[in-house]
């Protein structure tokens, strides 16, 4: 386990700060908890997005053959936690940019790659995920929508879920069964599919937290093309796992995390609530499981800068944060009190409610990419080798 960086990691430190001191206006910066919430600033995102591609900085960590700067893992992993301190916005394309980009830059056709990549890192096409499904979400190889062929293309029918930006996105890649005869993991197909065209219909799904960017996406007999297909018409599965592949875990994360417990210690004194000894060991014991997370993290850039394949053992990384912050969540609530039960939007809220909505996301937080508890039993049979239970 390597806990220090080489001076050439510390001068690419710099050099993203210096770069964001440049670039990163004053008043886009968000030091608070919470970041921006899905319906804030749509038009600081969408800028953003251009900026950082003219940068250079949303192919990071691509081939330099395929135009990027083969950044290391622990490059990329510098960049998101430089970014998190410096508190940027999202920006308003993130999935189609780290996850559909880097695949079609890999697997996509010539025709695809002229299209849609330049279009998709510089924010003037827009993609959502179409995966999950009602009855197919941590089994998504039971999906049911179905595409069927057509003379130059496809015709979908069907429903996907939690399809996160899909109510401003233009388009999205999208997963269909193309053969019911083919074994569940064979015959599907993945798909660039017109979101805006006549036969889709997405709905917002409105959470606890007002917020709708969680959408529904219902297809019926929509059309896509035989050039929109990635890979072949039985291949879905394989681009599918690929594009999870592309996702990246690092650094960002634990210094999200550390902000949240300086903005934690700084409400416990305001509230002044730092006079009970149960409140100071709640904050004590965030502040040492946040310090711990930062560990495993540059344990695991070490690991990966070796070459090596994270395996089970990310179980943990995903049971630990998603935990932690629930429990850190919660301690900010009783923190505030009776101002804690009032809703963000109200005139009297603590920092415009930002803890509240923090608080509500963090219940999620222990359900999506993988609940609990099917992490704990990844952990069990997997990492500790206790027989599977029945």
């Amino acid at each position: 386990m390597d806990l220090s960086f080489t001076p050439e990691e510390e001068a690419f430190r710099q050099e993203v700060r210096s770069w964001l001191d440049a670039n990163l206006p004053e008043e886009w910066r968000h030091g608070g908890v919470g970041g921006y919430r899905e319906d804030e600033e749509e038009s600081i995102q969408r800028e953003w997005q251009r900026r950082l591609y003219e940068g250079g900085w949303l192919t990071l960590a691509w081939p330099k053959e395929q135009g990027g700067r083969g950044a290391t893992p622990v490059m990329q992993s510098i960049y998101s936690e430089e970014m998190a301190k410096a508190g940027g916005p999202p920006i308003i394309g993130r999935l189609g940019v780290s996850l559909l980009a880097p695949l079609l830059s890999v697997f996509g056709t010539d025709w695809q790659k002229e299209q849609y990549l330049a279009k998709i890192l510089s924010g003037e096409l827009v993609f959502a995920q179409g995966f999950s499904e009602p009855d197919a979400g941590s089994d998504l190889a039971g999906l049911k929508s179905r595409a069927v062929k057509k003379d130059g293309g496809w015709v979908l029918n069907g429903q996907k879920t939690w399809s996160s930006g899909a109510h401003y996105s233009d388009r999205s890649f999208l997963l269909a069964r193309t053969d019911p005869a083919a074994p569940a993991h064979k015959g599907i197909g993945m798909f660039l599919i017109d979101l805006k065209q006549p036969g889709v219909e997405v709905r917002p799904i409105i959470q606890m937290t007002g917020s709708g960017e969680f959408c529904e996406i219902f297809l019926t007999d929509a059309f896509v093309e035989d050039r929109d297909v990635v890979g072949s018409p039985t291949e879905g599965w394989k681009m599918a796992m690929a594009t999870f592949g592309f996702e990246r875990g690092g650094l960002a994360n634990a210094y999200r995390f550390q902000r949240a417990i300086d903005e934690l210690a700084n409400l416990t004194r305001r509230q002044g609530a730092g006079a009970d000894d149960t409140v100071r060991q709640r904050v004590a014991q965030a502040a040492i499981e946040a310090h711990v997370f930062r560990a495993t993290g540059l344990r695991n850039l070490t690991r990966a800068q070796q070459g090596q394949v994270p395996g089970p053992e990310a179980s943990l990384v995903k049971l630990f944060w998603s935990e932690m912050d629930k429990k850190l969540q919660e301690t900010a609530i009783a923190v505030q009190g009776m101002y804690g039960a009032l809703d963000p939007e109200s005139p009297w809220s603590v920092e415009e409610g930002r803890w509240q909505y923090g608080w509500m996301w963090s219940q999620a937080e222990t359900i999506y990419a993988g609940s609990s508890e099917i992490q704990r039993n990844i952990i069990a049979e997997r990492v500790l080798g206790l027989p599977r239970g029945r």
